[in-house]
């Protein structure tokens, strides 16, 4: 079986979740014994790029071994991020599906590679979706008010209209259709948490959404055996993209607040918004106890978390399965994390974490204060995840597998 792979970006350039998790299948289903490609938006120097189409540039190469088409728009459509329609990629896009002939195509994240489904469907090629964020329902895609407020969702178009007045009423209207047929083609549409397709299925109350959890690749993990007691040092943990959505900032704050000394705060990874990377930094550069590291490869997360003693996240929107909390459940790190979304869904208070109001400094705080003031609390923390089984790779594989054989056959 043939398998082509949508996504948004992808490795080398991106690697956060949706990255990741294209990766893993793709390299289980390799594994399996079928072929598999990556189809992906890109933002490489003009050069880099070896094939020219119109206003498009292609690249292909190998990333870990999975074959990758690379491609970007020589002069970018304004719309590029928010648009389900490509008119400059239309014929491109029917070329490289029908060249191609997968047996299936898996749409990772629909953003900047619209087309290519739209291309699959008239090809009558069946394809499935996982669902990662709100894109396809928001604009935004982080379901969120301007004023930083959880949203719901589009309400018909109606909040959007509210909360989005640069996006024209037509345009809302037009680009919720274009996400119905989306949907509604698809062989099957999936999501790796229950939360997610709550506010699909508000919009469009006929989606039926299969839940396929995110696996973990057991090889990179490596348990934290410390046991903890009073007045044992702590050190805290933020790993993923800096972008404002993601509370970073709501996190260095709390940390400031806190006076202990005996504590460290670790913040690893990057982001595109260098006003937001130096805002953190700024925020972090007189307390010597805030450290960052940069971006690690994934093959040292169990390195790196394994030597931590609570991961935090502190995200501000409805964070669907942030990998970083999974990784951190599988190496035996309690987790605090805001208390929505997907988030919530998997971080038990008091249980294998701590949960905390999205966005609240203040109770972040206490909970900080609350772990450094009796770090034993860490143990029957501990305890309670080494009982719980996050799933693998291979068994979210299988799973991938199994429905695509069911649509290929049908």
């Amino acid at each position: 079986m043939k398998i082509v792979y949508l996504v948004h970006q992808f490795y080398p350039q991106d690697y956060t979740g949706t990255e990741k998790f294209i990766l893993n299948i793709a390299k289980m289903m390799q594994r399996l014994g079928h072929k598999v490609k990556v189809i992906s938006y890109s933002y490489y120097e003009d050069a880099f790029y070896d094939i020219s189409r119109g206003n498009i540039l292609f690249k292909e190469f190998l990333f870990q071994g999975i074959p990758v088409m690379a491609f970007k728009h020589i002069k970018a459509p304004e719309d590029l991020h928010t648009s389900l329609k490509n008119s400059d990629l239309v014929d491109e896009a029917r070329s490289i599906i029908a060249k191609e002939a997968p047996d299936i195509v898996h749409v990772g994240h629909p953003m900047r590679v619209c087309e290519f489904v739209e291309a699959a469907k008239l090809c009558g090629l069946p394809y499935v979706i996982t669902l990662t964020d709100f894109w396809l329902i928001c604009p935004n895609f982080i379901l969120s008010t301007p004023d930083g407020k959880p949203c719901t969702g589009p309400g018909n178009g109606n909040r959007c209209r509210k909360c989005s007045p640069e996006f024209s009423a037509l345009l809302i209207s037009e680009r919720l259709k274009s996400a119905r047929d989306i949907l509604s083609h698809a062989e099957r549409v999936f999501s790796p948490s229950k939360f997610l397709p709550k506010a699909f299925e508000r919009q469009f109350t006929d989606l039926d959404v299969g839940i396929i959890n995110h696996g973990m690749s057991y090889s990179k993990i490596k348990k934290n055996v410390r046991i903890y007691k009073r007045r044992d040092p702590l050190t805290f943990l933020y790993a993923g993209s800096f972008n404002r959505f993601k509370g970073v900032h709501v996190l260095i704050e709390a940390f400031r607040r806190v006076s202990y000394r005996e504590v460290s705060l670790k913040i690893y990874g990057s982001g595109p918004d260098e006003a937001y990377s130096d805002l953190l930094r700024k925020m972090a550069e007189k307390d010597q106890r805030i450290q960052f590291g940069g971006v690690f490869p994934d093959n040292q997360v169990g390195e790196i978390l394994s030597n931590v003693d609570i991961a935090v996240v502190p995200s501000l929107w409805y964070e669907n399965y942030p990998l970083v909390l999974h990784e951190a459940l599988a190496c035996e790190v309690p987790v605090i994390a805001s208390d929505a979304g997907g988030m919530a869904e998997k971080i038990k208070d008091g249980f294998n974490g701590f949960t905390f109001p999205m966005g609240d400094i203040d109770h972040l705080k206490t909970v900080l204060e609350s772990i450094i003031d009796h770090p034993e609390k860490l143990n029957g923390l501990k305890d309670n995840i080494s009982d719980q089984m996050t799933p693998t790779i291979e068994q979210e594989a299988y799973a991938y597998e199994r429905e695509y054989l069911k649509a290929v056959s049908s």
